[in-house]
């Protein structure tokens, strides 16, 4: 299986690397646009996306992707230390497949990249469904503790 790891942060790119090339074939992007060449390049199963990027963000960059600017039926994981249920909610709403926040657990990470890329893409916008319905319920829940 080959993972497209899209992070601005090149300790983050080496430690995801790290945790996951004995398993899986690697591949790296530093910014959304270098992310969006190679998806149209090249087969890519799955995709662990940073939201936070200077120039095209990862809600972008996933976007594009549904879309259809590149395979839209990939999987992608977001991946990022935004950790507010809104950001859940617009992930989702975007077409991400999981969330996963920074710090992450190793062993998370990689299960949570062998389960979305070995799910069929319907499968997948089913899960995404009944996740985005509980993300909106935790947001609703936060905006009313908030005030």
């Amino acid at each position: 299986m080959r993972v497209l790891v899209v992070d601005d942060d090149p300790s983050v790119r080496a430690l995801i690397r790290a945790t996951l090339e004995d398993r899986l074939d690697v591949v790296e992007a530093a910014n959304g646009e270098a992310a969006l060449t190679i998806l149209r390049a090249g087969n890519v199963d799955a995709v662990l996306l940073d939201v936070m990027m200077p120039g095209i963000d990862g809600f972008e960059v996933l976007s594009r992707i549904r879309r259809g600017e590149t395979n839209a039926d990939v999987a992608v994981v977001m991946l990022t230390a935004r950790v507010g249920e809104s950001d859940h909610v617009r992930a989702f709403k975007s077409g991400a497949d999981a969330y996963l926040t920074k710090p992450f657990d190793v062993d998370d990470l990689l299960e949570c990249v062998q389960q979305v890329a070995k799910t069929t893409p319907s499968d997948r916008l089913n899960e995404r469904q009944r996740l985005l319905g509980r993300a909106e319920l935790l947001r609703q829940i936060e905006q009313r503790f908030a005030s």
